[in-house]
């Protein structure tokens, strides 16, 4: 029983650790100043240790603790940032502010 005691109460700090979690997803976007936007954006979000975006794939994926952030949070930091996140679009308003070479929608890629 005291073997069990000692067990739990050296693993018990290792559940309060963060715990690092992995995503992907599709993100709109069209070049290299797109990537830059959009790895800023999920860069801002408290937790994300680390964001890229592959221009050619469309696919984003980020690294982070799931104690300060979860997806959700850097889908909404993305989409304030203008870029379109798999089936959600972003606001209109924060599309328009976009540079033209970043403009996907009607016709660009996607």
């Amino acid at each position: 029983m005291r073997i069990l005691l000692i067990l739990a109460m050296l693993l018990a700090p290792l559940s309060l650790m963060a715990a690092e979690q992995t995503v992907s997803f599709k993100v709109a976007g069209n070049c290299g100043s797109c990537k830059k936007k959009i790895v800023k954006a999920a860069e801002s979000v408290d937790g994300v240790d680390d964001a890229t975006w592959d221009k050619s794939t469309k696919v984003f994926s980020a690294t982070f603790d799931d104690t300060k952030t979860n997806k959700d949070a850097i889908v909404k930091a993305i989409l304030a940032s203008g870029y379109d996140v798999e089936e959600k679009k972003a606001d209109d308003r924060a599309y328009e502010k976009l540079p033209n070479c970043c403009k996907y929608r009607d016709g660009g890629e996607h």
